[in-house]
């Protein structure tokens, strides 16, 4: 690229923040019904992502033939790409200076293409050998990596800046939690009830090659519309919010986003939430992509349980979205944190050791599913809706202490660490979960009601044994998280004053 002609504004600018030379906007009131609705829309193709991702390894193991470990690192190689482009994406939005302010022009590129590429990654031509549909998949996932990280890196980021108040951050957050969940339960039950429905010659409806096509379609246009809709419809919050302002030269301005993740994680709250929200992301990760292989193969359940269990699942979430918001008015976010990821681990990983040690009710008990369904579905959830509420409102308390010290706003930069942890449930974690599935000696022709007992004992450990691990460090970093409310509220007055 050359240099710019004489007059011509650059978009990367220093990263202080000002509204065209005015002072700094007040965001720290209560946000109107329709940008907390539009905002939070946003979230929900999220949500459909989740979905999709619960079913893309078992669809290109069980489906396409692919062994799983392949899958599994075939999405890990987009991943360890994308995740490089986080930071990138945060600084470039962070120093971005445009009408539509610093987020909007990169959400609102993004939202088409996004749909677009959903759709290729599901429906590969016919006739490919196997080395060349490993090569579409890779290819495909970095495509949708790239374009996910521009468009949820800023939008993000724009969540944080649309109030700074410490309640109302946790608020909106959870509203976007609900919304997120809404895409997601609703892909997952047109995916159960309509388009992997059990037919004559596909008893098993998880099996059936012409459902994950059908489904692309029609979520690729979900997608695109949503996204497009959610950018479109908040653009005119930015003329309230912080542009940069000065001028960065280009040479410097590359280098940017690894001098912002260094100077970012100087912050301590900053280290010990990253490292833990990444290890979490990746035990979910490995436990959503599990998820068909566990009802298949473990708990040995139909399709129309499954939908079962993910109304209990949902369930348990919106219930905690909101319980959670309530306490948290009371108590610190961090405890609520603890206390939903340990009631997490507790109630996720104990049905599997009971299993596995045969202490499980009979499939012939009438309390073999209502168990399954309410532990591992209903309870699991409801704790962890708590830490899934307070991921980016603490992220937000993180932006105004960054502020306070560095005298910027680089929300972009720090909320990049929110969607490399969103990379680790897509990329790390179906790698361990192929795994699993190679360990447990689970092949294209095991049938479900015929895996031998050492399969089943293999993936009970395999679920529970990676989710334990993962957790329990997590939750070592979490300790060293300090950012108390007294603390962010000095932090505002010091920035104020």
């Amino acid at each position: 690229m050359g240099p710019l002609a004489a007059g011509e504004r650059p978009l990367w600018q220093h990263a202080d923040m000002s509204t065209n030379g005015a002072a700094a906007p007040d965001t720290s009131g209560g946000l109107s019904r329709s940008v907390l609705g539009w905002y939070s829309l946003g979230a929900s193709p999220g949500g459909i992502a989740l979905t999709a991702g619960t079913f893309l390894v078992f669809y290109y193991n069980q489906v396409l033939g692919i062994p799983g470990a392949t899958v599994g690192f075939a999405i890990l190689a987009a991943s360890i790409f994308d995740a490089v482009t986080d930071p990138i994406a945060g600084a470039i939005s962070d120093r971005t200076r445009s009408r539509f302010g610093r987020r909007h022009p990169y959400m609102l590129a993004c939202s088409v293409p996004l749909g677009i590429v959903f759709y290729l990654v599901w429906v590969p031509p016919s006739g490919l050998s196997q080395d060349a549909l490993v090569a579409w998949l890779v290819f495909w996932l970095l495509v949708q990596r790239l374009l996910a990280t521009f468009y949820a890196v800023p939008y993000l980021a724009l969540g944080a800046e649309l109030t700074r108040d410490y309640h109302e951050r946790t608020r909106l957050t959870t509203v976007r939690s609900y919304l997120q969940n809404i895409g997601r339960s609703m892909a997952g039950a047109l995916l159960l009830l309509y388009f992997l429905r059990p037919t004559e010659a596909y008893p098993n409806g998880q099996m059936n090659p012409e459902g994950y096509p059908a489904f692309a379609t029609t979520f690729a246009v979900v997608t695109a519309l949503v996204l497009w809709l959610s950018a479109w419809k908040t653009r005119s919050e930015a003329d309230r919010l912080a542009q940069p302002t000065g001028r960065e030269p280009w040479r410097s301005a590359l280098t940017a986003p690894f001098r912002d993740v260094r100077d970012a994680l100087r912050h301590r709250p900053f280290r010990a939430l990253t490292f833990c929200v990444v290890l979490q992301y990746t035990a979910f990760g490995v436990s959503d992509a599990l998820g068909l292989y566990m009802a298949s193969f473990f708990w040995g359940i139909s399709t129309d349980v499954f939908f079962v269990w993910g109304v209990g699942m949902f369930t348990g979430l919106y219930v905690g979205f909101d319980l959670w918001r309530r306490i948290g008015t009371r108590l610190e976010k961090r405890t609520i944190y603890l206390i939903g990821s340990v009631g997490y681990l507790a109630s996720f990983i104990t049905p599997y050791v009971l299993k596995v040690a045969g202490w499980w009710p009979d499939p012939e008990s009438p309390l073999y599913l209502p168990m399954y369904i309410g532990i591992t579905g209903f309870l699991s959830h409801l704790f962890s809706a708590g830490p899934g509420i307070m991921t980016g409102s603490m992220l937000g308390d993180i932006t105004d202490l960054d502020e306070l010290e560095t005298g910027r706003r680089r929300e972009g930069v720090i909320f990049g660490a929110e969607s490399l942890a969103y990379k680790m449930f897509v990329g790390l974690g179906p790698v361990l979960a192929g795994l699993v599935v190679d360990f447990a000696e689970i092949g294209e022709s095991t049938q479900p009601g015929e895996a031998p007992q050492s399969t089943i004992v293999a993936l009970g450990l395999g679920q529970g044994g990676t989710s334990f691990l993962l957790f329990a460090v997590s939750l070592i970093f979490l300790r060293r998280y300090d950012l108390a409310r007294d603390r962010h509220q000095e932090i505002l007055r010091r920035i104020s004053g």
